[in-house]
């Protein structure tokens, strides 16, 4: 196990933002085989589209995105350990989280194939709830991670994000439903003819 782990982190020191995609598209996957098996208990029903729209976010979306965001972070000039951290968590949990979170029922709502209105609906339905949570799980969780070194940080945030993976699955596929309700419920009203 060691040396899988040393070969790993010999792999992130030379391509981090490879090694980091990679990581991330496999635990975003892990998360939501976790929500659609064991909490949705789909079975044989497993949505794979699904599966393959939170895996494209996490590798190709998250995964660099946030690669750059802790490199952005580790270059804020302070030199005190704790007044550095407390910035560095302020900045990514109160600037870069909502738009993470934004980004993310956006782009699935259109790789889902739906407009700009459902992606809409799905970040007022989803979007708040989330965000707590996040920082319910997120503010402490970083609190600690950003004092072990960069080249591991994603890798961490993808350790818990199997958990939290398997809950943002779920929270877009309520919204999806939502939308479904919304679509279902309108009724089409003939338009008048005026002369």
């Amino acid at each position: 196990m060691a040396g899988l782990m040393g070969k790993y982190a010999a792999f992130l020191t030379r391509r981090p933002v490879l090694g980091n995609m990679i990581s991330s598209a496999v635990l975003f996957a892990t998360g939501d085989v976790i929500a659609q098996q064991l909490i949705e208990k789909k079975g044989a029903d497993h949505d794979l589209p699904r599966t393959a729209r939170i895996v494209t976010w996490g590798g190709l979306f998250f995964a660099p995105t946030v690669n750059l965001w802790f490199r952005t972070l580790e270059r804020i000039p302070i030199r005190s350990r704790w007044p550095a951290t407390f910035t560095r968590v302020g900045l990514d949990q109160f600037g870069f989280a909502p738009v993470v979170l934004s980004g993310f029922f956006t782009a699935m709502t259109f790789m889902e194939g739906k407009d700009f209105n459902a992606a809409k609906i799905k970040w007022h339905e989803s979007f708040v709830p989330t965000l707590q949570a996040n920082w319910m799980l997120f503010i402490p969780f970083q609190m600690l991670n950003m004092l072990i070194p960069l080249q591991y940080r994603l890798l961490a945030v993808n350790a818990v994000n199997i958990p939290w993976n398997a809950f943002l699955s779920l929270q877009n596929a309520k919204g999806k439903k939502i939308e479904e309700k919304i679509e279902e419920s309108h009724v089409a009203i003939p338009k008048k003819e005026y002369a």
